[in-house]
Parts: structure tokens; C-alpha cells; sequence
């Protein structure tokens, strides 16, 4: 059913809809009647209504849905009704939860368990529960490998004609610009932009020009893009068009396969952007990257830039 509903949104039969989003409401209408528990069922209706929904609504509306973002949906969902069936183990309802039983939850397994943080700030926000401390842990960011090792992996994606391209080129706009898989993989072709004997890519503004030899990759990717042959998606304009009518790779698919050359994808992320703030200022990296002045502000202070007193605006006068 989903692939002839993108078919027929790609032949104009159909309004366009998020199909991620559309995947998540079905399964919330067989995921909520199936629970036993009518007071249970309620309280998960509401936090589904008032913050899962709205905030997938919210993401929707500046893009289109990530298969990721729809599956933290759902895990928020399946942890919220785990933690009300812990309660009800220890004989008590989300009314009476005590710090005593948001502890016990926790002491279960922190990181297993991060995701009920959302369930539990909305029913103290609403008043279904008094308030109790949540439990918190650092999640930051791995560390980013060494600049000696991104060279080398940048060297490697030129030299290794035995890779396919196409994950080469994501890898690079990984290493070289510090593109997050998400962002990647909503690119179209007209972000690759070839004016006077010059490669540009727009993540920003203004776009980020490409250094040989990866302007000629660039190049000669856009000519043999995946998944253009086929009768679904004859005129993609993603630069890595998925399978599903007028549907881009997805960046779990992307993800599966920089994971099986055994890409650092996240430390190389990392590696790239901190790179960049110590060569110029945080606001112009951001930019250019299509990244918030306050996160490049903050990995430049991180990463001890000389820049981090430059005052962002119009330097021209």
C-alpha cells in the first residue's frame, strides 16, 4: 500500500503527504486500542495527541520526516506504556507516582530508558503527576577522530575505485563539511551547482565550493546517481534518490552503508566541524553549513578556535 500511494503522490493522483508520518498514524491506531488498561489507554491518547503528534507535526512542517524521527516516536510511546506498567507492578497509578518509582524505573537501565524523559515533563507539565527529579546523563557527542585520520580517510575515498560512488561522495560531504545523514540525504541535484570552471555545493549561503579532486567525483556522480532507471523515480532530483517514487535514500539506508566500509560517520562529523571553526569564524562555518550560530559557537569555544570573539554581520564596510 505505501509504495502505491507514493506512486500515485508522484503521478499526482494523491495530495502530497509526509509518508513517514502517515506510517506513524497507522500504526498509533492499532498501537492504542490494543492496550488493556482503559486508564492507561487515556493518559497514552493524550501524551500522543499533545506532544508526540505535535511534535512530529512541528518537524513535518520544515521537511520531511526522517525514519529515525518516526521510530523515537514510537519508542517514546512503547516506553511510556512500559513505565505505566511498572507502576501498576508496584501498586501504584501515574497520580501517586513517587521519586522513589521514577528511580526504580531508571536504575533498570539509564540509557535504555532516556526516552521516557518525554512522557514523564509531560504529565508533571500537565498535572498527571507530581513533580519528580528526572535522571540525567551526558550524551555528548563522541570524540572526533584526529585530523592525521581524516586526511588519510579523505585520501582513501578518491584512491578506492572499488567503493562505489555513491557512498564515497556521502562520506565526503561527511568529512569535508560536516553533514549530518539526515541533511545528506535530502540534497537534490540542483544544490550541486558547476559555474565558470567552478563545483559549488549549496548547504548554506553562500555555497561551500568543492576542492579538486572531489569536484570532479561530484561531477561524475551526477551523471550515474542510483535508482534513476527505473520507472518510479525517471527524473529524480535527489542527488541520492531511493527506491520509492519521488522518495530520496533514506539516511538509515545511507547510514547501513557507510556503516559496512566501516566509516566513522559520527566521529568524522565531529572531526570535520571542529576543523573548520579553527579556520574560520563560528558564525560564517555556520552559514555556509546550513548549522546554527550557537552550535558552531559553542564547538569553537570546545575546540579552543581563535575565532570565538568574532562578532557575526556585514564586515564589508
Amino acid at each position: 500500500m505505501a509504495y502505491l500511494r507514493d506512486l500515485l503522490i508522484q503521478a499526482g493522483g494523491l495530495p502530497p503527504a509526509d509518508r513517514q508520518l502517515l506510517l506513524f498514524q497507522r500504526w498509533l491506531a492499532e498501537k492504542l486500542p490494543a492496550i488493556d488498561d482503559a486508564g492507561h489507554r487515556q493518559l497514552l491518547e493524550l501524551f500522543a495527541a499533545w506532544h508526540v503528534q505535535r511534535r512530529l507535526n512541528t518537524l513535518a512542517g520544515r521537511g520531511p520526516l526522517t525514519g529515525k524521527q518516526v521510530q523515537q516516536a514510537r519508542d517514546d510511546i512503547h516506553l511510556a506504556t512500559a513505565f505505566l506498567d511498572h507502576l501498576a507492578e508496584r501498586g501504584r497509578s501515574l497520580a501517586d507516582c513517587t521519586q522513589a518509582d521514577v528511580d526504580a524505573w531508571y536504575a533498570g537501565g539509564h540509557t535504555a530508558r532516556r526516552l521516557t524523559h518525554a512522557f514523564l515533563r509531560w504529565a508533571m507539565r500537565s498535572k498527571h503527576m507530581q513533580k519528580a527529579a528526572v535522571p540525567h546523563r551526558s550524551t555528548s557527542n563522541p570524540a572526533p577522530i584526529a585530523q592525521h585520520q581524516r586526511l588519510a580517510l579523505l585520501r582513501q575515498l578518491v584512491n578506492h575505485d572499488d567503493v562505489p560512488l555513491q557512498d564515497r561522495v556521502a562520506a565526503l560531504l561527511v568529512l569535508l563539511y560536516a553533514q549530518p545523514l539526515a541533511r545528506i540525504a535530502r540534497l537534490g541535484t540542483d544544490d550541486v551547482l558547476h559555474e565558470d570552471g567552478e563545483v559549488l555545493v549549496r548547504l548554506g549561503d553562500p555555497p561551500s565550493p568543492v576542492p579538486a579532486p572531489f569536484a570532479g567525483m561530484l561531477l561524475d556522480y551526477l551523471g550515474q546517481r542510483p535508482n534513476t532507471m527505473t520507472a518510479t523515480d525517471p527524473d529524480a532530483r535527489w542527488l541520492f534518490p531511493g527506491r520509492r517514487a519521488g522518495q530520496p535514500m533514506t539516511p538509515e539506508t545511507l547510514e547501513l552503508r557507510l556503516r559496512h566500509l566501516a566509516f566513522p560517520t559520527q566521529r568524522g562529523r565531529t572531526a570535520a566541524i571542529r576543523h573548520l571553526v579553527l579556520q574560520a569564524p563560528a558564525p560564517v562555518v555556520a552559514r555556509m553549513l546550513g548549522y546554527q550560530d550557537d552550535t558552531t559557537a559553542q564547538l569553537a569555544a570546545e575546540a579552543g578556535g581563535t575565532w570565538r570573539h568574532y562578532a557575526p554581520g556585514d564586515h564589508s564596510r
